[in-house]
């Protein structure tokens, strides 16, 4: 009884996370199921810290975003060995980066409890600095076109989805944390184009895989993105009332980041060629 479980941990969990073998269906529903979990209990804590969730606070942990992607990214450069490098692989990253969040996000608090906001994202920006100079410092960037195309063909897409909503009255799709989270993810999906399709690097996620698999090609990914969001976005805009908006922007902000995280990720490691 307990050989069929052990083999299956390790095939659904264990190897994906120590070969860097990407995802498979079961962990990927159960990475979403915790996800779903850990939102409230951040809720919870944030709260309990004397956190407000709006806007300001979100910008500052954007840059822990960052963070995570480019300690990815040195992961990949093998910067690090077994088994550091095992907690730089998804999803303990995010674990690993998320108890730094909240251990300088307490002392950001107890620092000053009007700044703590600035004090917060400023750590950040100089944590993920120090990263890139690490990476600047050890590899080399040999194809900076990437960054440049990734962010110049999202910013074309995102730039007529806003003027039509404008145009249309399609306000939601305006409103400024609405149109980032679906900015990161065209992000996202740009990467994934370039990089399969361009690059000839391999898709690590299930669906994207499949998309591959069925149509020879990553542009699926835009209309895949778009088509869920778009929704989600509208019914947390139309959905959530005045007194559940806390809630709303830590949904907002877990968007956030499974887009921005993969796609600067992605980008930096195409960037670097590693």
């Amino acid at each position: 009884m307990l050989e069929p479980i052990r083999q299956f941990l390790d095939t659904y969990y264990i190897h994906p996370i120590i070969y860097d073998t990407g995802y498979n269906l079961v962990n990927t529903i159960t990475w979403a199921l915790i996800l779903v979990l850990c939102l409230f209990a951040i809720l919870k804590l944030l709260k309990k810290l004397g956190i407000e969730i709006d806007k300001k606070f979100i910008a500052a942990v954007v840059p822990y975003i960052f963070v995570g992607a480019s300690l990815r990214v040195m992961e990949d450069a093998e910067l690090f060995q077994p088994p550091i490098s095992y907690m730089l692989i998804t999803p303990p990253i995010y674990f690993l980066v998320f108890f730094c969040v909240v251990f300088i996000l307490a002392i950001s608090v107890k620092t000053s409890k009007t700044k703590y906001n600035l004090i917060f994202g400023c750590a950040g920006l100089i944590w993920f600095f120090t990263n890139m100079a690490i990476l600047l410092c050890t590899e080399v960037l040999i194809s900076p076109w990437v960054i440049l195309a990734v962010t110049g063909i999202s910013g074309i897409i995102i730039g007529v989805i806003y003027i039509l909503a404008a145009k249309f009255g399609v306000f939601f799709l305006t409103d400024n944390l609405n149109i980032s989270v679906l900015a990161v993810h065209l992000l996202d999906a740009t990467s994934t184009y370039i990089g399969i399709d361009l690059l000839g690097y391999t898709g690590k996620h299930v669906i994207e895989n499949l998309i591959v698999k069925y149509t020879g090609s990553a542009v699926g990914m835009y209309p895949l993105k778009l088509g869920i969001l778009i929704p989600v976005l509208y019914l947390l805009d139309t959905q959530f009332h005045e007194e559940e908006k806390e809630l709303k922007n830590i949904v907002l902000l877990a968007l956030l980041t499974i887009g921005l995280a993969p796609a600067v990720r992605n980008t930096l490691r195409m960037a670097f060629g590693v």
